[in-house]
């Protein structure tokens, strides 16, 4: 068990003075007794009626006063769950031609209104990744069942430089559970970007080899088709297939491109489905011309679930605080059943 804030452990030192406190009143009641009863009646004036009564009810109050101060610590302890690790990496196409507008009012935009449809229909045990990709891709959150940090990360894309079809896939795949040592064909020459943790999961650390067999895994590639770097996304659509990685793409554009005007200059955007088609074709994934919601929600529900056991911190303040209140209702429903008061 590790605690965020171990300083104030310190607090603990409270509970042994509560007892002194304790100690000392009941001393200085006994003394008042002493004093004031007559010495005719005072061995029924120093007798406690209900010895035993009276420590339940104490060391139910001392109880519930250590778990709160231990909980003000955000104790955190490791341990194992079961987990859902089938994944998806979402992956957005975030080049300038992105910006073309014969998808309105741009192609970014449409979609970026797709991805939040796929998060709002997939499973919630389904862990969903993010990665944007121009001349290069960048992993921005990890497969995760934290939906509200793909959303965060989604409103944070800006447009860049040129398009790797190739680049993204590498990434996705490595991305993916139980596929992080996976090693690229030499002729796409990429280094992708290192992945980030997931939300709320501790990392597993990196495999010197690829493990099979692997968890259902999963790549939604959104883009207008064009690539103009990395290599080929064929070879990189095969290198996803020996993975196991199913590559499912959502065309954004219109057939034939489009005249648009973009950061101030009117030019030519190119489209190219087909292309997109093949990489769906090679992996067994699914081509989806329009992102239509029922479409998406069929991605998430055809990878079925992976069930395993994997490890996880679990925040203990909660339950503590929890436990703590139970201490105090049974404290006071004993307090009230046994001297018709609360303690």
């Amino acid at each position: 068990m590790t605690f965020e804030l171990p300083l104030l452990l310190w607090l603990l030192v409270l509970l042994p003075l509560a007892v002194l406190a304790l100690r000392g009143w009941a001393r200085q009641r006994q003394r008042r007794r002493q004093a004031y009863a007559d010495p005719a009646l005072l061995g029924a004036a120093l007798r406690d009626t209900a010895p035993r009564q009276a420590r339940w009810l104490t060391g139910l109050q001392l109880g519930a006063l250590g778990l709160l101060l231990l909980g003000a610590a955000q104790p955190v302890a490791p341990v194992r769950l079961p987990s859902n690790q089938a994944a998806v990496m979402v992956a957005l196409d975030t080049s300038r031609s992105m910006l073309a507008d014969d998808l309105r009012p741009t192609r970014l935009a449409a979609a970026q209104t797709a991805i939040r449809d796929f998060l709002r229909l997939a499973p919630a045990s389904t862990r969903i990744g993010f990665l944007t990709f121009s001349d290069r891709a960048a992993v921005l959150v990890a497969p995760t069942t934290d939906r509200r940090a793909v959303l965060e990360a989604l409103e944070r894309v800006k447009p860049a430089q040129a398009t790797s079809l190739a680049g993204a896939l590498v990434s996705a795949v490595r991305a993916l559970p139980g596929r992080a040592a996976a090693a690229p064909p030499p002729e796409l020459e990429i280094t992708p970007t290192p992945t980030p943790p997931a939300t709320g999961t501790t990392p597993a650390p990196t495999p010197t080899a690829p493990q099979e067999p692997y968890p259902p895994g999963a790549v939604l590639l959104l883009s207008d088709g064009i690539s103009n770097r990395g290599g080929s996304p064929l070879i990189a659509a095969r290198f996803a297939q020996d993975y196991d990685v199913k590559v499912y793409a959502v065309a954004l554009g219109r057939e034939g491109g489009a005249v648009s005007v973009i950061e101030g200059q009117t030019v030519f955007v190119p489209f190219d489905s087909q292309g997109l088609q093949r990489l769906t074709q090679l992996t067994g994934g699914e081509f989806l011309e329009t992102p239509e919601p029922g479409a998406l929600q069929g991605i998430a529900r055809s990878l079925g679930t992976a069930i395993r056991w994997a490890s996880t911190d679990l925040a203990l303040s909660a339950p503590l605080a929890a436990l703590a209140a139970l201490f105090l209702i049974v404290g006071g429903g004993l307090g009230l059943r046994w001297h018709r008061r609360v303690p």
